[in-house]
């Protein structure tokens, strides 16, 4: 779900995206999980909180989830930047 969330807002921005991993959480003994957003050969990062995932879930997204992804994307799409 989260996937299709940062493509979808991606998309909006206007940005192509080539991968979007999430990693961490509870099965790997973490509380935060970590938001990989990949394209070309650069990768940005920040941390989601279950809460936020479980939200997303549950289609009631929270802003500052939004914002934080969108932040996100904005410094990737810095680092691509000529």
């Amino acid at each position: 779900m989260i996937k299709e969330y940062v493509f979808d807002l991606a998309s909006q921005m206007g940005m192509k995206i080539t991968k979007v991993s999430l990693s961490g959480g509870p099965e790997s003994a973490c509380l935060d999980y970590r938001l990989d957003i990949a394209s070309q050969s650069h990768v940005a990062s920040t941390l989601i909180h279950q809460s936020e995932v479980d939200s997303l879930q549950n289609r009631s997204c929270s802003a500052f989830l939004e914002l934080k992804i969108k932040a996100t994307l904005e410094r990737l799409k810095l680092q691509l930047e000529p």
